[in-house]
């Protein structure tokens, strides 16, 4: 298939509505107007997006030109995940986890009401998020659930897939759906912050010779295990793992350096 990729697009958001889906995952629905309809067409739905987040008690949305020619400080930057467009129905959905530390991104989810701006900016392209296999293996902390949620919507019916989802507790355990032949183990951590045991259940997971796919994202500290596992412990093809770090222990995206798979997919 070939890969097309286009200029990123982005536009300013109005919330609609504010679902809490578990008591630390919050789906925030944006209204779209006919015209975002229209400009975000051949978004991908489980791509990494960047969203910009207005100041504390502003709805003003700067992106970095803008603040740039305005003199103005430019709106914090985050990366998330598109988890779906409904043309439709005129909306977009972005999933926020309800951290401890109250970043940017949950700290404004938090406190997000109808008619409150958010800006996001992706890219358009039809990169697939995964390759073509018959046995898929996701795991991930709850940063990860978006991403996860959208690749096992897209999975055809004749595929396997055993994730592992890493949650605060059983209250937050939520509904996925799948067309695959699927099996979802939670594992509680009330404390991620505090480091988590993903490379531990990871490190003794068996795998098929051939066909599989293996997906994981969470935490720098044990995406940078789990990543040197695959590559050197079992010495997988680049194109048969892909390894994301989202957050970082101690820091903020701002000063860390997240880790990325060599054949990363967004």
């Amino acid at each position: 298939m070939e890969i097309i990729k286009k200029k990123g697009i982005r536009s300013v958001f109005s919330v609609k509505e504010k679902i809490f889906l578990s008591p630390h995952y919050i789906r925030i629905v944006f209204d779209m107007t006919e015209q975002q309809v229209k400009k975000f067409a051949n978004a991908r739905i489980g791509a990494h997006n960047k969203i910009f987040i207005p100041a504390p008690g502003s709805d003003e949305v700067l992106f970095p030109d803008d603040a740039e020619e305005s003199g103005k400080v430019a709106s914090v930057k985050r990366t998330y995940t598109t988890r779906h467009i409904d043309t439709s129905k005129k909306e977009l959905w972005i999933d926020f986890i309800d951290h401890a530390d109250h970043g940017p991104a949950s700290y404004w989810a938090c406190r997000a009401v109808a008619g409150s701006k958010l800006g996001i900016a992706m890219k358009e392209g039809n990169r697939p998020l995964f390759p073509e296999a018959a046995e898929y293996f996701f795991v991930g902390d709850s940063t990860a659930i978006p991403v996860i949620s959208a690749m096992m919507e897209q999975l055809p019916d004749h595929v396997k897939v055993k994730a592992i989802l890493e949650v605060y507790g059983k209250e937050d355990m939520i509904s996925l759906s799948s067309h695959a032949n699927t099996s979802i183990d939670w594992v509680y951590n009330e404390h991620p912050e505090m480091g988590s045991n993903l490379f531990d259940i990871v490190q003794y997971l068996r795998f098929p010779n051939a066909q599989r796919f293996f997906f994981f994202a969470g935490e720098f500290d044990s995406a940078k295990k789990i990543r040197q596992h695959f590559k050197e412990t079992l010495d997988w093809l680049p194109a048969d793992y892909s390894v994301v770090s989202y957050w970082k222990r101690g820091a903020s995206e701002d000063e860390s350096s997240l880790l990325r798979s060599e054949d990363r997919r967004s």
